[in-house]
């Protein structure tokens, strides 16, 4: 498959994001967010008339979960066809009056590059997308359009297996819900696939930010989590769960005789495992991780 000629400065996996493909399978794939997270944005001291901006947002998983009760809403997204998704999902919930005092915009552009007004904003929010761009010219450009004290706040989905107290999902669902993790799928080294890589590392620029002192005035390094994570249960099926395997950046990229045998070897692992044949519904358990830190005052 060859990536389109987009004219973005974005990692080459990032690539497979620009696809309707893509698009659609996110949509119907992806995992949503719990609603508590509302709660912890208005215990962060926001407001319904705050002004939240959501980056790297996808098709809007997140920002259609702050639109609900939150009237000023800008998505920022650098691929077409996920700001068209999300246009959608904002203007539903204006037009069934879920929120009709709502007030949003949704606008293209990177975390290096917010086409937003310096001091302009009161929280950004960031969820499952840290890892593309965990820099320091990342970090600088949030740093300017937040509000002094104004707040960044980072959300990640985090699955367990294995059963019993410390995890509700059976070790069976390893190997359906990170099959594509399989180095066959990605040319990586071992299990671990592309994006995870990044993921693993995406502290790492607090800490650089920590070890600086002339980095101080951009955000407080010191993430502060919340303990402990919402819990966040998702009816899924065989369906949902290959277009949640086909999102990913990555899958979304390899040549169609390669996708058609990852597709093949899924359905497979889905149909040997009797919670997931036959295309019924079935519960994953994820925990959503939250994390924040704020811009200082001075």
């Amino acid at each position: 498959m060859s990536i389109p000629n987009l004219n973005l400065n974005l990692k080459e996996l990032a690539y497979g994001y620009h696809t309707k493909e893509c698009s659609d399978n996110y949509s119907k794939g992806r995992p949503s967010y719990p609603k508590e997270c509302n709660n912890f944005l208005k215990g962060l001291g926001l407001s319904n008339e705050s002004l939240i901006v959501d980056l790297a947002a996808g098709t809007g998983k997140f920002t259609e979960i702050i639109a609900q009760e939150f009237n000023n809403i800008i998505a920022i997204e650098p691929s077409n066809t996920f700001r068209d998704e999300c246009e959608s999902l904002l203007k539903s919930i204006q037009v069934n009056n879920i929120n009709p005092t709502l007030k949003y915009k949704v606008l293209n552009g990177l975390s290096t590059s917010i086409p937003l007004a310096d001091n302009s904003v009161d929280c950004i929010t960031v969820c499952w997308a840290w890892h593309w761009f965990s820099n320091i010219e990342s970090v600088r450009e949030i740093s300017r359009v937040l509000k002094p004290n104004g707040v960044l706040v980072i959300i990640w989905h985090k699955l367990k297996f294995g059963g019993g107290q410390d995890s509700k999902n059976p070790i069976e669902f390893e190997k359906i819900l990170r099959l594509h993790s399989d180095t066959k799928y990605h040319g990586g080294e071992g299990n671990i696939s592309p994006t995870r890589s990044l993921r693993d590392k995406w502290r790492d620029v607090f800490d650089e930010i920590k070890n600086d002192s002339k980095l101080h005035h951009l955000l407080n390094p010191d993430l502060i989590e919340l303990i402990p994570p919402l819990p966040n249960p998702q009816i899924t099926n065989a369906e949902k769960t290959i277009a949640s395997s086909l999102s990913q950046s990555y899958i979304s990229i390899l040549p169609p005789n390669e996708k058609q045998q990852f597709i093949n070897q899924l359905k497979q692992n889905l149909d040997n495992f009797e919670l997931t044949s036959n295309n019924k519904d079935f519960t994953v358990y994820y925990e959503t991780q939250i994390f924040h830190t704020r811009k200082p005052l001075n």
